[in-house]
């Protein structure tokens, strides 16, 4: 699969301590107090990657005038963290749920289950009936899109807008005597912020990397809550040198792959993601002007709906196939004066350095926001949304001295001793589950979490220079800023600057309390605590 490579001093930590993951509530108010309404609409973005650091250098530098403006008139959260694992699947359940992945099951994206089986697409005779011994890989990324690769069909194709998802190609698992598809939003375990909406009958959207991300966080059991979901694929493998998209603009991807067999994908190239990022960009402009993600019919303005921003994500991490002398091993168009994405040496976490490449994707990224204030603006709604700007994760590390790229290390001394787990997913995290299958309480807690020195890659790939997924400080230590709509209408300066911890779970009671809704419908609210954001 064409896919960015799943992957330190290793300490290595068993399953017991997975209740030390269990987040702590931060105090900042009570998590079921029902807000005074003012917002009817809630327009949340994630940046990913986007760093508490990146915000407060950008704007300091004036790298990122309209974040700048909309902080001028709401709260900036100095000291928030995502969640951990600090993966894209758990990031994003904290903002929907409010729940961590020990509550929502959802520890990452490529993960383990000892209850489930492949999916049919992928055994030989291309159907399951949930027989034999249990425990299979849970995949809910781009592998699950019709038209993935299957078992007798490796050299599958997915489109970059429009990507569905394929049952055939979801694990099975044995419910109420059936064998069935393991939908993505009973995969995740608990309801979320668009269930809870869709229960009080608010209109919600959502636009994320993957159409299974869009499913998921529709709530267990409940899987068309999320009213306009806007699907499209990071992961693509036919991207053409332009196509209009849903709004009449034609989008330009500068590294193209119109036969869907390579070399380059939408994350070989951050002109390729910002061309992907302004797709999801301008579905919001649609929902803004009353009509649905794809211009085809009236809708509502969303009770609750954004997207998320990979740009800045392949900016930091990205060395360039064409312009890096070194990747392209001093192939046609190089640049000897190209510098890899992510950050200057010199660099510290609090203290962050932009290359030119992160420069640009910040820029881009910070221009399609005010794109969306001033349609909210222009529309005469912006009065009446709160805008909430975070990450579902950042990115380590931001000092480039610190880079160890040091391959399947922790594989290589399993596997020297003896042991062969059942499934290891690393990236600079490496979650392991061991084969036979340990019987614990939980079908997904991992055996085995290794979090290694800071800077550590368990990678070998010339193409990044960071990474995420990590419990350190650099992967979890994210941007977030809440806006009231209406202190930017009026003129209203707010400028708050809150220090005290906070973490990216508050954010979903948070927005169900702008809305008037009782956060405490929140299965995260009622069994972790989880509270909404102090000063918000």
């Amino acid at each position: 699969m064409n896919r960015p490579f799943r992957n330190k001093v290793m300490v290595i930590a068993t399953v017991s301590v997975l209740a030390a993951l269990a987040w702590v509530a931060v105090p900042g108010g009570y998590a079921g107090a029902a807000a005074k309404a003012a917002s009817r609409h809630v327009l949340l973005i994630s940046i990913d990657g986007f760093h508490a650091s990146d915000l407060a250098t950008c704007e300091a530098q004036g790298l990122c005038p309209h974040l700048a403006s909309l902080a001028h008139f709401g709260t900036t959260y100095t000291d928030a963290h995502t969640s951990e694992p600090s993966d894209s699947a758990p990031g994003l359940m904290a903002l929907a749920t409010g729940g961590d992945p020990k509550l929502t099951g959802v520890y990452y994206d490529d993960s383990y289950d000892r209850t489930i089986y492949a999916p049919p697409a992928q055994t030989a005779a291309l159907s399951q009936n949930c027989t034999g011994p249990a425990g299979n890989e849970a995949a809910y990324f781009e592998n699950v899109d019709t038209g993935a690769p299957t078992f007798y069909n490796p050299n599958g194709i997915r489109p970059v807008i429009g990507p569905t998802v394929d049952p055939a190609q979801l694990p099975f698992l044995k419910q109420r005597g059936m064998c069935r598809p393991l939908l993505p939003n009973d995969f995740l375990r608990t309801n979320s912020i668009f269930s809870v909406a869709s229960r009080a009958g608010m209109y919600t959207a959502w636009a994320d990397k993957h159409p299974v991300y869009n499913a998921q966080v529709a709530g267990n059991s409940t899987p068309n809550t999320v009213n306009d979901p806007f699907n499209t694929e990071i992961n693509a493998d036919l991207i053409p040198p332009s196509l209009p998209d849903t709004r009449g603009n034609t989008v330009t991807f500068p590294l193209p792959n119109p036969s869907g067999t390579g070399p380059y994908f939408i994350t070989d190239s951050v002109g390729n993601t910002e061309a992907y990022d302004q797709i999801k960009v301008d579905a919001i402009l649609n929902q803004i002007d009353g009509r649905n993600s794809t211009a085809t019919m009236a809708a509502p303005v969303p009770a609750i709906f954004g997207m998320n921003f990979q740009a800045v994500s392949v900016g930091q991490k990205l060395v360039d196939p064409i312009l890096s002398c070194v990747r392209s091993h001093n192939g046609s168009g190089c640049d000897p004066s190209y510098v890899p994405g992510g950050y200057e040496p010199g660099s510290t976490s609090a203290s962050p350095i932009f290359t030119p490449q992160l420069k640009g994707a910040i820029g881009f990224v910070d221009s399609a926001i005010g794109a969306m204030v001033n349609e909210l603006r222009n529309r005469g709604v912006l009065a009446t949304t709160t805008i909430i700007i975070t990450a579902k994760h950042g990115q380590s590390p931001i000092d480039p001295s610190k880079l160890a790229l040091i391959g399947h290390a922790e594989v290589t001394v399993l596997n020297n001793a003896g042991v062969f787990p059942a499934m290891v997913t690393d990236d600079d995290v490496a979650l392991i589950w061991m084969n036979p299958a340990t019987r614990v309480a939980d079908t997904r807690t991992p055996d085995i979490i290794i979090q290694p020195i800071p800077g550590t890659i368990y990678s070998t790939s010339n193409a990044k220079v960071m990474e995420h997924g990590g419990f350190a400080e650099d992967d979890t230590h994210v941007a977030l800023l809440t806006v009231n709509g209406a202190n930017v209408v009026n003129s209203s300066p707010v400028g708050a600057t809150i220090t005290q911890p906070v973490r990216t779970y508050q954010v979903a009671p948070t927005i169900l309390s702008d809305l008037g809704l009782n956060a405490n419908q929140l299965d995260a609210v009622r069994t972790e605590g989880i509270q909404v954001l102090p000063g918000g």
